[in-house]
């Protein structure tokens, strides 16, 4: 008998782990992204400058975990010199310049990026990259994937899509089948969006700290990328604005982002001005209203949508919930 083939759209931590609880019960598993590399919210970028080639974790910071299933994962990586443990500096400053020390937790990141712990989940699968999915066709057991360039994949007899609300909501909305709960509950999520800037500053200054939490102002995060295990290069940092203020300037262009957070770094913790900097937009960063539900799937049993989206705003419930997905389809 031959072995049942599954898809997966999406190449981030909720995909990785269906991919895995996929494979593991013995289908064909294939992934698709529109990226040019695994990771979603934990991509890495890495940039040339005035003062030499450096590397910016401009999504997911740092990754916790409470659960077996992801500090297997994270395990799994350092061992694979993927992952390794942050002891940086951390402290929250309130709106009068006060600062704490963060309470203890094991903060793990990716070596050299953050996205090396996706890639470490995804080893030996079939990634297929720079593929946008736009819709499926067919039916139980016999899905077809459309994609932005016309070309289609399939049959695929179980899919799992691993992708925002946002564009899960478009992508069901042009497909063949009957989604409409999977849809209301992709309506009544809520995600807020995040400015990212990414500096090298023009010499290298101490804050005080590594990473920053804070309250007031346009900014709500900050890290020193060179404080990172595996991390070389000039003194780098990333900022990142408050989910208020980016909503706010949420269409405002890059340059302007870049150069309004900079300057906000300078004059409340005296970091130099930029010899580089580049801005982000994460519209869909953080999780404030979830289903509460791992997954969902299709009335069929055979498509389902997982993601951080229907649990909360932690890396590790976006893993919880893929694995719990592609348990699911495996059934």
């Amino acid at each position: 008998m031959a072995r049942q083939r599954a898809a997966v759209i999406g190449a981030g931590l909720a995909g990785a782990a269906a991919a895995r609880a996929l494979s593991a019960r013995g289908l064909d598993v294939v992934l698709f992204d529109k990226g040019r590399g695994p990771g979603g919210r934990m991509s890495t970028r890495r940039a040339s400058t005035p003062l030499g080639d450096v590397s910016f974790d401009h999504g997911a910071q740092f990754l916790t975990a409470t659960g077996e299933s992801f500090s297997t994962l994270l395990t799994e990586a350092q061992t694979a010199g993927a992952a390794d443990l942050w002891t940086g500096r951390t402290v929250s400053i309130d709106r009068g310049g006060n600062a704490e020390s963060l309470r203890d937790k094991t903060r793990w990141v990716g070596v050299p990026g953050m996205n090396a712990i996706v890639k470490t989940a995804l080893t030996g699968m079939d990634v297929r990259f720079g593929r946008r999915a736009v819709r499926v066709s067919g039916e139980d057991g016999a899905w077809i994937i459309h994609f932005e360039d016309g070309k289609t994949e399939g049959p695929f007899q179980k899919l799992a899509l691993t992708i925002p609300p946002e564009q899960l909501i478009e992508f069901l909305a042009r497909s063949d089948g009957e989604f409409s709960a999977m849809i209301a509950e992709a309506l009544a999520a809520k995600l807020s969006p995040c400015w990212a800037v990414m500096t090298v500053p023009e010499t290298a200054a101490d804050p005080g700290f590594d990473g920053a939490k804070l309250l007031g102002g346009a900014l709500r995060w900050m890290a020193r990328m060179t404080s990172r295990p595996g991390q070389t290069g000039p003194e780098s940092w990333v900022l990142h604005a408050s989910p208020d203020w980016s909503e706010a300037f949420l269409e405002s262009d890059p340059e302007t982002v870049a150069r309004a957070l900079t300057e906000e770094a300078f004059i409340r913790f005296g970091l130099p001005l930029p010899v580089w900097s580049q801005a982000h937009r994460w519209r869909y960063a953080l999780v404030t209203e979830a289903p509460g539900t791992p997954f969902a799937l299709d009335p069929t049993g055979t498509l389902g949508c997982a993601g951080d989206w229907r649990l909360g705003p932690r890396a590790e419930l976006a893993w919880e919930s893929g694995d719990a997905l592609g348990d699911a389809l495996a059934d």
